[in-house]
Formats: structure tokens, C-alpha cells, sequence
């Protein structure tokens, strides 16, 4: 497996190559607004033989394929990502739900569910793997993971009745 070099492109972003194999090189520029553009470069040529430009959530769904991942289209009404085994929900967190107002860490969601919250989003505020002392208040949105016997789980321990996958 290559090495896969990394610069940073003042005012640009980073770029990142990889030498393939076969010689052949890619090298992916990711812009500091999010557009990625990957470039093909064969073996002795310094100018590329393939460019394609990916906005932020093309270049993401390209990564879940490239990685392997089974990746099911999302219906508008039914935001969940399937990946093998693992299952993301999405779950709005009503203001008399059992969540709201605790820290996590006091909930101890994952030791009774199995469950891990991944993010919480408030209002255009995103939290990723937000701490154990982190409070969930009513309107977050709770971006879980585990299986699909977990998020069961979950939704009845929690007395979750809807939530944005279903």
C-alpha cells in the first residue's frame, strides 16, 4: 500500500497523491469550500488524463462506495444509511422526551442500548462525537448508530415513538 502524500494549498486547500500500483498517480485536491477535484496522472506524464470535479456529498458517497460500504439511496421521507450490519438514524428529540435535558453520560446509552450518538445537530449548529458531558436538548436532532437490533433497542428503552427514519 502507497504512502499518500499531503500538502497544504494556501488559500486552496489540501492536496493529497497517491501513487497507484502501476505507476499511475491520483491526486485529489480538496477545496476549503468543500468541492474535491480528482486528477488521473499515468505513469511519466506530467499532465493529467482525467480530471472530475465532486461536490462535498458526491465526494462522500463516492467514499462509502470506495470503502466497501453498501450504501441504499435514501428516500426523502426516511433519512437512514445502511452499511452491512450498522444502521444511522436519525431521532428528533421532542420537549417531553425522556432525553431532553440529561447528559449523556447520565443516560448511559451506550452500556443499556449498545447504541452511539455520532452527532447532534441544534439548529445549524452540528456537534460530531459529542462529549459524555454533553447535554441533549428538546429540538436536537440525534444522529445514532449501531445495529438494527440496537436501534430497537434504543427507540423502546427511550420511548422513542417517531423518529426520521420511520
Amino acid at each position: 500500500m502507497s504512502e499518500i502524500k499531503e500538502c497544504d494549498l494556501p488559500g486552496i486547500g489540501k492536496k493529497f497523491t497517491l501513487e497507484l500500483d502501476s505507476g499511475d498517480k491520483l491526486v485529489v485536491v480538496i477545496h476549503s469550500s468543500g468541492e474535491r477535484e480528482v486528477f488521473k496522472f499515468t505513469k511519466d506524464n506530467d499532465e493529467p488524463t482525467s480530471v472530475t470535479t465532486l461536490s462535498d456529498e458526491e465526494a462522500r458517497q463516492i467514499g462509502t462506495i470506495l470503502s466497501g460500504t453498501y450504501f441504499q439511496p435514501v428516500i426523502e421521507d426516511e433519512p437512514k444509511l445502511m452499511m452491512k450490519n450498522v444502521t444511522m438514524e436519525w431521532i428528533k428529540i421532542v420537549p417531553d422526551s425522556i432525553l431532553a435535558n440529561k447528559k449523556i453520560e447520565e443516560l448511559d446509552i451506550r452500556k443499556t442500548t449498545g447504541v452511539s450518538i455520532t452527532t447532534i445537530i441544534r439548529g445549524e449548529t452540528v456537534i460530531p462525537n459529542p462529549s459524555s458531558s454533553e447535554i441533549i436538548k428538546p429540538q436536537d436532532t440525534l444522529i445514532i448508530i449501531g445495529n438494527n437490533e440496537q436501534i430497537k433497542n434504543f427507540l423502546s428503552t427511550f420511548e422513542i415513538k417517531q423518529h426520521l427514519g420511520k
